[in-house]
């Protein structure tokens, strides 16, 4: 990976920034579901153990004003319980606040700042607050692979000004993922659903070079039945797409990349998301909006990742958050796990929707080869983009 490792850092009496994604979902002043936080305690605890002081920083959500249902406050509890350690919290993230809160912290100590989304450096990549954030300790880690695609003060411009490491997440994620874009294991097949076609249009050409089956699920399965000639009636689609459509398509054909589509959807009608009724695709009606796959194609995609050997996964098939609506994304989620459990499939699922749909479904990540904490990231990662905080730590160990 050529990338500095925590694991070859003295950081005994070190005051350490760590950078986590701990943009988790929030209900009721509550984590709604811990798993990227789960992922870096071993970072946070080698730190501890190595007696650090250890300042947390992350984003979460994407606030238009200092929002208290964004603040990072919410995840305290949480952390504190996961960690059995008190952990401290102060309500901004630069400044002598946070200066003095720190010099009175003991070596072992945990504090986390607040929402860097707070203040418009960070998503600007404002060198003066990257400065500002680096002024506060010695050591800068990086555990945050699914914000490591965004070129954000605290993920690529800090490596500037402190010696800057990659936390065990980041190396793992970077490790399973770089097995899995070998291609290896045929057949291969990737599913990809979403809303927006614009957002996942390079990994979509690049999955349609490299898999043997690509599977559409999401909104975005809507605009290419349209490029097909078939009614979505009141179903999201985007506009003015068709030339990027039409590469997906010509890179599939050439490389003998198989596209699947629904063969039936279910849908809601007049915004009524508490039944679904059942269409065969040719059979779209104006008012349907489709929000899930039938059972005849669940029935298909299941016989496909049967057949496969390798499984790409980002973004959900329907919208599962409605129960009416989930035996899509749920029942493929039981035969990938099915088949990974029985060793007949690897498997890599990614994404924060993913995350909530395996939870939906029943499942945890022990069901799957790999779930990449990252959504974004991941397909970044498909796609063969250098990603700017992998880049920034690549360039801090030169």
């Amino acid at each position: 990976m050529n990338i500095p490792s925590i694991e070859n850092c003295d950081f005994q009496g070190k005051t350490v920034l760590l950078r986590v994604d701990f943009n988790v979902p929030i209900k009721n002043g509550k984590v709604h579901d811990n798993t990227r936080i789960l992922r870096t305690l071993p970072t946070i605890q080698h730190l501890i153990n190595a007696s650090a002081k250890v300042i947390i920083i992350s984003h979460l959500g994407h606030p238009k004003t200092k929002d208290s249902s964004l603040s990072l406050r919410n995840i305290v509890e949480t952390l504190s319980q996961l960690l059995k350690k008190e952990v401290k919290f102060i309500d901004t993230c630069i400044g002598q606040r946070v200066q003095r809160a720190i010099n009175a912290m003991s070596r072992g100590d945990v504090m986390l700042l607040e929402n860097l989304r707070f203040y418009k450096g960070e998503e600007q990549n404002d060198l003066n607050f990257a400065k500002q954030l680096a002024s506060l300790a010695d050591i800068y880690v990086n555990d945050a692979f699914s914000c490591s695609h965004r070129a954000h003060a605290s993920i690529s411009c800090i490596t500037k000004f402190l010696p800057s490491y990659a936390g065990f997440c980041l190396q793992n994620e970077l490790k399973h993922l770089e097995k899995v874009i070998l291609f290896d294991a045929k057949p291969i097949t990737a599913i990809v659903g979403g809303a927006k076609i614009s957002t996942k249009i390079k990994m979509l050409i690049k999955l349609a070079e490299k898999v043997n089956y690509l599977i559409l699920g999401g909104a975005i399965t809507n605009n290419f039945l349209l490029f097909n000639g078939v009614s979505v009636g009141k179903s999201f689609f985007q506009n003015n797409v068709n030339d990027l459509l039409r590469d997906v398509v010509e890179t599939a054909n050439k490389n003998n990349c198989k596209i699947i589509m629904p063969e039936d959807v279910l849908v809601a009608v007049n915004s009524d998301y508490s039944t679904g009724i059942l269409r065969k695709t040719e059979s779209i009606l104006d008012n349907d909006v489709i929000l899930d796959i039938g059972p005849q194609t669940l029935s298909t995609i299941s016989s496909v990742i049967a057949s496969s050997k390798t499984l790409l996964w980002n973004g959900p098939i329907g919208v599962f958050e409605y129960s009416a609506f989930a035996n899509g994304t749920i029942g493929v989620m039981k035969v990938v796990s099915s088949l990974t459990r029985k060793g007949k499939l690897i498997s890599v699922v990614g994404g924060g929707d993913s995350l909530s749909a395996i939870n939906a479904a029943g499942l945890t990540d022990k069901d799957f080869t790999y779930v990449s904490t990252g959504g974004g990231a991941f397909l970044n990662w498909l796609s063969d983009d250098e990603m700017p905080g992998v880049a920034a730590l690549r360039l801090a160990l030169d």
